[in-house]
């Protein structure tokens, strides 16, 4: 009984609980639809303001904005009408300092007078009423255009200078190519061509004067460089006289100033350009119209240079050496000269040169093998070491020319080397045999050979490296030579030792002794009469061999000289005294020569 009461105050509970909330919804409901009555009368109200704004303001706006728009062109009218008299006023004044006006002196304003007249013809173009006055303007501005170029042109012939040849011809350039100066004053002439190729003008005079003036100059340049160095060797010739006999102006040395002329006229020519692209970087930025002008301005001097060494090439004979040095820069800057030869606009030949220069240095290395009879020792190793100082370019564009196909160009200069020291022996040895007198011969070929081994062994020449590549025991066979042509020499005193290996047979026979005596001194005289001019050029082979004949003589003569000072065999005195007898054997060999 209990129970059922608890559940039913429970639900008694539940159910006024519900009904006081929905007594509260309904409240809020009602709530709810006041508001939403004030928020559309609030809306009501905004859109009547609205309607009323819109009746009122938009014409308004609409208003405004024409009257804004008349306000924009009557601005537009005013600033035209400002620029057509501020333009129209100041264009007298420019047309009159463009015409009157001097760039040279003046050049900054001149250009801006020319900027300030281009933005009046922009201007007046748009105007058609100002056709005349346009076209007046444009005639002003062509004329202000010829004006600069005209003045481009007169700063150049001004500017452009003599370089000093001496750095040149000393060979002193290398550190100091970037101090020599070829315009006195570049900052004008960089200002007037970058400003003339900014403009829409074609074609650009200008141009051709920069071409023509600047490679007349290189060309001038040339010439100096080529005449200092003339002089310079006239000089040099006058100054030895002064301390030596005069010197002979002969036809070799005139042919060897043709070819140092053209050495340094090839060398100065890469420098002059190297230095004139420097400057052409900043005068002409335009690449294309940059390349054409180089393309025009080393034509002439190009040509000029590349056909006197053809000339002197072809017309003079004067042998490989002197050509050496001018092939070795011709070879080494090739690629150089033949992309200026192609792409110059003027035909030269510098191929067909190269070509001449190689045939020609073959040829003669070829007539020097041939005439090694007619050549002497120190001449052919002189031509040996100027092959060896110029070794690659000798191999490459010499020895290459004629060698097979496929030989190895690296062992071409040492078989050529070994060639001419075998012609260079055999060429000794029918020398030698044309000898009377067979000692001299022997003395001639002890005398070649020791100077082909010092020479050979002369660190300074670099001979030995080249030609032991081919024939590494090179030394030691002229050491032997040597050796063998010393034994053979001493061979010549044979008959004056014979002579005293009887003295210890004397005793006190003073018969005996004057006899012997009397032979040695006859035929010591003869042997020294007979050698009086052979002469053995290295001091210390001839004092090798001076001790070898003195110990081959001495030992018994000395017994003899005793002998016959002591027995009295020649009362009035002996002709060899110790003291005589060495400055005899001392006297031997006292010149030099190699023929």
């Amino acid at each position: 009984m209990t129970t059922d009461n608890n559940a039913a105050e429970s639900i008694a509970k539940k159910l006024a609980q519900e009904e006081e909330w929905l007594l509260n919804f309904e409240k809020n409901i009602a709530k709810s639809g006041q508001i939403r009555q004030g928020i559309e009368k609030v809306v009501d109200k905004f859109d009547q303001r609205l309607s009323s704004l819109e009746k009122n303001v938009l014409p308004m706006h609409i208003s405004n904005g024409k009257l804004q728009k008349k306000q924009h062109n009557i601005q537009r009218l005013i600033n035209t009408i400002d620029a057509t008299l501020q333009f129209y006023g100041k264009t007298s004044t420019v047309e009159n300092a463009i015409n009157n006006g001097n760039p040279t002196v003046d050049l900054d304003p001149y250009l801006e007078n020319m900027e300030s007249l281009q933005q009046a013809i922009i201007f007046f173009e748009t105007h058609p009423n100002y056709k005349s006055q346009t076209e007046n303007m444009r005639i002003t501005l062509d004329t202000g255009y010829t004006m600069l170029e005209k003045a481009y042109k007169t700063l150049l012939l001004k500017h452009s200078v003599n370089v000093d040849p001496t750095p040149f011809v000393k060979n002193e350039l290398t550190p100091r190519l970037n101090d020599v100066k070829i315009l006195t004053d570049e900052e004008s002439i960089i200002k007037i061509g970058v400003w003339l190729l900014k403009q829409p003008r074609v074609p650009h005079h200008f141009l051709g004067y920069y071409s023509e003036i600047r490679g007349a100059q290189i060309l001038k340049n040339i010439k100096n460089i080529a005449e200092a160095q003339k002089t310079m060797q006239l000089a040099s010739r006058s100054k030895l006289s002064t301390v030596r006999k005069p010197i002979q102006r002969s036809d070799k040395t005139d042919i060897l100033a043709d070819v140092d002329s053209c050495h340094i006229m090839c060398s100065s020519l890469l420098s002059l350009l190297e230095l004139e692209e420097k400057l052409m970087m900043k005068a002409i930025p335009d690449t294309s119209k940059r390349a054409q002008v180089f393309r025009e301005l080393v034509s002439r001097p190009l040509i000029y240079v590349v056909l006197q060494t053809q000339k002197v090439v072809n017309e003079k004979d004067i042998g490989i050496v002197p050509l050496l040095p001018l092939l070795h820069l011709l070879s080494q800057n090739s690629a150089r000269f033949h992309n200026l030869a192609t792409n110059s606009i003027g035909d030269v030949q510098f191929d067909s040169l190269m070509r001449q220069l190689q045939v020609k240095c073959s040829s003669y290395v070829n007539e020097v093998i041939e005439n090694l009879n007619e050549d002497t020792t120190k001449f052919t190793l002189n031509f040996l070491s100027s092959l060896t100082a110029h070794r690659l370019t000798v191999t490459q564009h010499v020895l290459a020319l004629t060698a097979p196909q496929g030989t190895s160009t690296n062992l071409l200069l040492p078989k050529l080397f070994a060639r001419i020291l075998s012609a260079l022996g055999s060429m000794l040895k029918k020398k030698a045999n044309l000898y009377d007198d067979p000692t001299l011969a022997t003395v001639f070929l002890l005398n070649n050979y020791n100077y082909i081994a010092k020479t050979l062994a002369d660190e300074q020449d670099g001979l030995l490296p080249a030609i032991t590549e081919m024939n590494s025991n090179i030394l030691s066979f002229y050491h032997e030579e040597i050796a063998t042509c010393t034994n053979e020499y001493l061979k010549s005193w044979n008959g004056i030792a014979s002579i005293l290996k009887s003295v210890d047979r004397i005793g006190e026979d003073k018969q005996m002794a004057k006899h012997i005596m009397s032979t040695f001194v006859r035929d010591f005289d003869q042997v020294l009469a007979q050698q009086t001019d052979y002469c053995i050029s290295d001091p210390k082979i001839s004092a090798n061999v001076q001790s070898e004949v003195k110990a081959r003589i001495w030992k018994n003569y000395s017994l003899l000289l005793d002998i016959c000072q002591r027995l009295h065999v020649f009362p009035q005195g002996i002709k060899y005294t110790e003291n005589t007898f060495e400055m005899a054997i001392r006297n031997l060999f006292s010149s030099a020569r190699i023929n």
